[in-house]
């Protein structure tokens, strides 16, 4: 689906006279028209971002988990069936 851009601000003349009246009609559509465009751009990288930062967040978990495997080299898996040092090998 492809959307038209739409260049309404040359057809909505704003004038303030002295009396510092606005036309509130064509104010408003002002807004209508950058809010509306606002979200849809919002809407277009909401996911990108959404990616990057599951992204960042994954590396950053990675990071203090090889970390911690190198200072606490000590603190490994536990075999199972291995209990205090003694094997079942017969």
């Amino acid at each position: 689906m492809t959307l038209a851009q739409q260049s309404t601000a040359a057809s909505l003349p704003i004038t303030i006279h002295d009396t510092e009246s606005v036309d509130i009609g064509s104010l408003w559509k002002v807004v209508q028209l950058s809010a509306n465009r606002f979200w849809r751009h919002t809407k277009a990288y909401t996911t990108i971002l959404g990616v990057m930062l599951l992204t960042l967040v994954s590396l950053i978990f990675l990071s203090m988990h090889w970390s911690y495997r190198r200072l606490f080299p000590f603190v490994s898996h536990r075999v199972i069936g291995s209990h205090n040092g003694i094997s079942n090998q017969n």
